[in-house]
């Protein structure tokens, strides 16, 4: 434009000036339908001149409200952009901060950039879990894009409801490239949803991916057995193969005695004693007993503890036994010796009752607190 301009320049000023050269004024003189201009060279030069620079100032001020337009468009914008990522980047401190109801203040009353829209949804269903507010979550988990819905698995699962994405995670467990995490998440549905029968099939494949820790195993396994008849539980039990056996051992322990059925696997508790790691098992499953008789191990266990007195483990043992066989006041008189800081929380309910039905209310009254 600005070339333009200065050849137009050039042209008026030649024009100009060529007729003093040549001491002749000239002539112009121009006509286009029913309207005629005419004058001397000069004044055309002259009027040719002011049309450039009104042209010019107009071309200036024409790009300097372009460029305010721009800048103002540009700062909002900018502005705009920076609330939002403020806003993500608060809530994720707050996430940090384990300050759920901050990452709820920062999100619900702001936007995010559209490619953290999942990610905002994401924390706000989270946010609302730890605040106790399930239906909020699950509102926010539904309107996360499809395509994402396998990343917030966890998030259903604490939702409680995990049957919307069921499907996708099956069809990524069993895919050849399934990852450990897929294998756990989808263990995780089935036992959420409680459909056994799939789990049932789906645990030698977790076997031979070592895919579970022995912890998980058993939290697998005692979900698994509580679901069942106890009619049912040695079947079931004795169905699995060998190698899953030994990571179901101790839940179908611990369920045979929560239904009752000490007398059942007596003698298979009675090998726990054998060695002293398996003395805290055989505490921790003896604390689930229903009311049940196993005389047999409760003479086991004393005559061990007549050449080990100090063994904790099988004090409170002896003590849970001696409440599901009625016995109230020996296992109050055990739970007096056994009882510390460290094992409170396990066995408080169990020493309760034993002070409860042996008018101990006073020390029942204690471990309430």
């Amino acid at each position: 434009m600005i070339g333009l301009i200065i050849f137009i320049v050039a042209i008026v000023l030649v024009l100009a000036i060529t007729p003093f050269v040549l001491d002749e004024k000239g002539y112009v003189l121009i006509s286009f339908n029913n309207t005629t201009i005419e004058g001397t060279i000069v004044s055309f030069c002259i009027m040719a001149a002011l049309s450039a620079a009104a042209l010019y100032l107009t071309y200036k001020l024409v790009r300097y409200c372009l460029s305010i337009y721009r800048n103002t468009k540009h700062g909002f914008f900018a502005r705009s952009q920076e609330r939002k990522h403020a806003a993500i980047e608060q809530a994720l401190w707050s996430l940090i901060n384990d300050d759920y109801e901050q990452v709820d203040s920062a999100l619900s009353s702001n936007s995010v950039p559209p490619k953290f829209t999942d990610i905002r949804l994401a924390l706000l269903a989270k946010a609302a879990l730890a605040n106790n507010q399930p239906d909020k979550a699950l509102e926010r988990l539904f309107e996360i894009s499809p395509e994402q819905q396998l990343k917030v698995a966890k998030l259903w699962l604490a939702s409680g409801d995990s049957s919307v994405i069921e499907p996708q995670i099956r069809v990524a467990a069993e895919s050849k490239k399934a990852t450990v995490f897929d294998l756990k998440l989808y263990t995780e549905v089935l036992v959420q949803q409680q459909h056994f029968k799939l789990l049932e099939d789906f645990l030698p494949r977790l076997l031979r991916k070592n895919a579970l820790s022995d912890t998980q195993w058993q939290q697998v396994f005692l979900a698994y057995f509580a679901a069942q008849a106890s009619d049912e539980l040695t079947t079931k039990y004795q169905h699995l193969g060998k190698k899953l056996q030994a990571h179901a051992y101790t839940a179908y322990l611990t369920q045979m005695a929560k239904t009752g059925q000490l007398a059942s696997i007596e003698n298979e508790l009675i090998k726990l004693l054998k060695h002293n790691k398996q003395h805290d098992q055989l505490a921790s499953i003896l604390s689930e007993a229903a009311p049940s008789n196993a005389y047999k191990l409760q003479s086991s266990i004393q005559e061990r503890l007549k050449k080990d007195e100090h063994n904790n483990a099988l004090l409170l043992a002896l003590a849970c036994l001696a409440n599901a066989q009625g016995d109230y006041d020996l296992a109050a008189r055990v739970f007096d010796k056994a009882l510390n800081s460290e094992n409170k929380s396990q066995y408080r309910q169990q020493a309760i009752l034993s002070y409860k039905h042996s008018a101990q209310l006073d020390k029942a009254l204690v471990l309430y607190q």
